[in-house]
């Protein structure tokens, strides 16, 4: 009964007086109403991920032709995973937004970002034919959640499921071993610090999942749990992050 009053009263009240009530840019702090606490200009101003491999969504060098749909990466090895949505690339504008949710509590930036990425990924619409069963960000390590205090990645995935209405799941998949942090670690070094780092406390039992994340770099990560989910019987695994670093990031 309570939560159908939430529901029903509460949440469009709250709604409706955001509309009215200006927000400020994160970035210039001029006042905003778009539910990206962004502006326009400045979000125009960040780098869009338009050409891109067409399934690990890499960065491609504008003098790459078009008609070109896979990345060197994609046509020499085997990935687990199957197609990565990624709108902008990892640049300074996106980094920042990022970095302020991850490494300084900012939260609230996690809607901001959520709203970025369904505002820029146009395939993917609720209802939607390429819409995966169940969402799932990547979990921490309980060592390091107990650290910052929160999963970037799960806090992203709570708006992205509300929108798309797809189940959320953050409870089955854990993180069982301890790893060093990756960056400034190549991919060979990742592979070797993220093997067998997953553990899937139950089966799924559907057949396609989307994997949520805050940034792609070598995808070392997410393929490993890719590979995880389809030796457990997942037939498609997505990965859905806001933004997708180039191979010299």
């Amino acid at each position: 009964m309570t939560i159908n009053i939430v529901n029903t009263f509460i949440r469009p009240v709250i709604k409706s007086i955001s509309n009215i009530i200006p927000q400020h840019c994160l970035f210039c702090l001029t006042k905003t109403r778009t539910t990206m606490a962004l502006c326009e200009s400045c979000i125009a101003h960040l780098e869009m991920n338009d050409h891109c491999c067409q399934r690990c969504a890499l960065p491609l060098e504008e003098s790459i032709e078009q008609s070109v749909l896979l990345c060197g990466n994609c046509l020499s090895h085997d990935y687990f995973y199957d197609k990565v949505y990624s709108p902008f690339v990892y640049s300074e504008e996106i980094s920042y937004l990022i970095k302020k949710l991850k490494y300084q509590q900012k939260i609230h930036y996690a809607h901001s970002l959520a709203m970025l990425f369904i505002e820029k990924t146009p395939l993917l619409k609720p209802n939607g034919q390429n819409l995966p069963d169940m969402l799932i960000p990547i979990p921490m390590h309980s060592k390091r959640l107990k650290q910052r205090g929160f999963n970037q990645a799960l806090e992203i995935s709570r708006i992205l499921a509300t929108h798309y209405q797809i189940p959320l799941n953050y409870k089955h998949l854990i993180r069982s071993r301890y790893t060093a942090l990756q960056a400034g670690m190549g991919s060979s070094q990742r592979q070797k610090n993220i093997r067998h780092a997953f553990h899937l406390q139950q089966a799924l039992k559907v057949d396609h999942v989307a994997l949520i994340d805050d940034v792609m770099t070598t995808g070392c990560t997410v393929n490993e749990v890719a590979k995880l989910l389809k030796n457990e019987g997942v037939n498609t695994v997505d990965i859905w992050v806001i933004a997708r670093a180039g191979l010299h990031h």
